[in-house]
Order: C-alpha cells, then structure tokens, then sequence
C-alpha cells in the first residue's frame, strides 16, 4: 500500500487502519457493492434536534455508509470521504479499500442507483466542478488526481501531485481547484478546464496540509497543519498563485475543516486535542479568531454544518460516536452511538 504516514496523526492514523484492513482482506479485490445478499443493518438514531435534516456518515472500519434515522448500505471494506454535486443529485463516497469512487443518486434524501469509478490509490476527498462535468479525486497513495467524467461516469485523466495529496476544495468561479498535499508541505491548483496543474504554493517545511476551506469571495485559503497545530491563511488572489500571510494556533493535530451557511465562521476537528475549534472570519476573512474550543469525545476528523448554521455534526473516529454541537452556544447538546469508526459527514441542503 506504499508508506503510509505513522503514529497518531489524523491521516496517520486513518491510513494505517486501511492497511490493516486490506492485509487482512487479502488486498482491494471488490468489483462491485456489496448492497445486494447482505443482512440488514441497524439504523443510527438521528436526534429530535435534527429532524428534517439528511445526515450521511461514513464509517472506515465497516465499510458502511449510514443516514442518520435511515438505512445503513456496506459500500466497501472501507471508506473515507464524502461529497456532493452542485445540483444536490449525486452523493459521492471514496472506496478507500476499492481504489473506487462511488457515485449515488439521490432523490428526496434517499439513495438510488448507483455508479462505480475506478480512480486512484486510496482515494479520499474529491469535488465536481460548477459545471457539473467533472469530479476531481484525491488520491492519497497515488501521489495523483482523479479526473471522472460525470456524462458516462469514466476515469477521464490522471494529473501527478506531490506526495499525498488529501483535501480539495474548489473556487467559487469554479476556476480552481485547490489540493493540500500532506506530504509535501504544498497546496497545487489545479485549473478545471484543462484539468492541469497551474501552480504550486509552498507551505513552511515540515507542515502537513490536511483540511481545506475558502472564504466566500474566494480570496482567502486556509489549510490545517496536522503537524504544527496551526491553520494557514493563505492569499490566493494578489500573488501570482499564492503565498501564506499568516497563521492561527488552533487544536493539536487540526483535521477538516467545515464553513458555516454564512461563511462568517469555520470549524475545525482537532484530533489530538479531542475538540472542535470555532474560528470567526468576521470582519475580516484574512485575520481570522479563535471564538471557542468546544470538548467531544474521540478524536475528531470529519464535521459538516446544518444548511440552517444552528448545528455541527461532529464524527469521532476512535470514540465511536458523533457529536451535535448547537452554534449559538458553541456547547456538544447531543451525542449519537456510531459504528466502529465514524470517519466523515455530509448533511445535505
């Protein structure tokens, strides 16, 4: 499975339980989802809080994809990331195990038929451009990118990135798209209409990229340091393609990170420091504060915001639970049972 990051960092620590798994498994052989022949499996409760909501969690240990309150689909032996198509139709898992992306339609909040992908080694994040023509995939072993067609849902081409690339996340034009390489201490644009890489932005030796978010207007990157502790703010616009402007010290082992409906204030998973870290962007999206640091159980990696900015849905990777924090007062009002290691959410709009 190549070199795997080790220790107790977020990617370490996720990478080196796929390893695990697919020794175990004898490698990533599936061919197909294992959807059909299989038992029922149980639903995770979604709170009173949250009704209405579509929240979606994957879980790395049991290859399972579950709707909180809805029904629990085995995927694969393991998955990562989830995504979402700009018109809200397609929800998008990383077959961590597979190599595969897998594509699901969505109808009302429940998922229909579904495609597969193969892309790179250890596919992890990816995103569809505005256009709706293509999804970018991450690939964390592959060294690469991924780029699928969304009209026959084929591999379309495969741009080389410095090693591990993890996040990615897109401009608001839907010129760029940004790529935070874990191992290499840089973050390459890749420009979507040529699907080539258009540049590279150099982060302080030794830093390890792990989430990605952008300010509203598209101005501002920033990126956590799962080595140092800190989040990168990043100017993407007044340098040729972009260069660091400062930091914010923030959690131990800073993993993704989520933007509220307002783009006023980010949330950041800090694994290490087993808590949640609320940033306000307001007024300024170049200097922003440390609000809060908000306690969960676990440690941390994926977290997404209600459409309505009122909570954040927390998955805790080795605490097998996820936690629901209401954002008026930066508190945990809920805990919800996981599986066996809840890795990424998604709530849809």
């Amino acid at each position: 499975m190549g070199n795997l990051r080790r220790g107790i960092g977020g990617v370490a620590l996720t990478l080196a339980l796929v390893t695990i798994l697919l020794v175990g498994c004898g490698g990533a052989q599936d061919t197909h989802l294992a959807t059909t022949n299989t038992p029922v499996l149980p639903s995770l409760i979604l709170p009173p809080i949250l009704q209405g909501q579509h929240v979606f969690v994957t879980d790395l240990v049991t290859g399972n994809l579950a709707e909180l309150g809805g029904a629990t689909t085995h995927v694969s032996r393991s998955v990562h990331g989830l995504g979402l198509s700009p018109d809200g139709h397609w929800l998008y898992v990383s077959d961590v195990a597979g190599n595969r992306l897998i594509v699901f339609a969505l109808k009302d909040g429940a998922l229909g038929e579904s495609h597969t992908v193969p892309v790179g080694a250890q596919p992890v994040h990816m995103v569809e451009t505005v256009d709706g023509r293509r999804v970018f995939v991450t690939n964390f072993a592959g060294k690469s990118v991924s780029v699928v067609k969304t009209a026959n849902w084929m591999l379309e081409k495969t741009i080389a990135t410095p090693d591990a690339p993890h996040s990615i996340v897109l401009s608001p034009d839907g010129r760029w798209a940004y790529v935070g390489c874990y191992g290499a201490a840089s973050i390459v644009v890749i420009d979507t209409a040529s699907a080539t890489l258009a540049g590279t932005i150099s982060l302080p030796v030794g830093a390890q990229p792990y989430g990605l978010a952008l300010s509203k207007d598209g101005r501002t990157l920033y990126a956590s340091d799962n080595s140092t502790g800190r989040l990168f703010v990043i100017d993407v616009v007044s340098a040729p393609i972009g260069k660091v402007t400062g930091s914010v010290e923030v959690g131990l082992r800073p993993a993704l990170i989520a933007r509220s409906p307002d783009a006023a204030t980010l949330y950041i998973s800090s694994g290490a420091s087993h808590s949640v870290t609320v940033l306000s962007l307001a007024p300024d999206p170049a200097h922003p504060t440390v609000r809060a640091t908000i306690p969960v159980s676990g440690y941390p990696h994926g977290l997404a915001v209600t459409p309505d900015g009122k909570y954040v849905v927390v998955a805790n990777t080795t605490g097998k639970t996820l936690s629901v924090i209401e954002t008026s007062s930066n508190t945990v009002v809920a805990t919800i049972q996981g599986e066996q290691y809840p890795n990424d959410t998604l709530i849809l709009p």
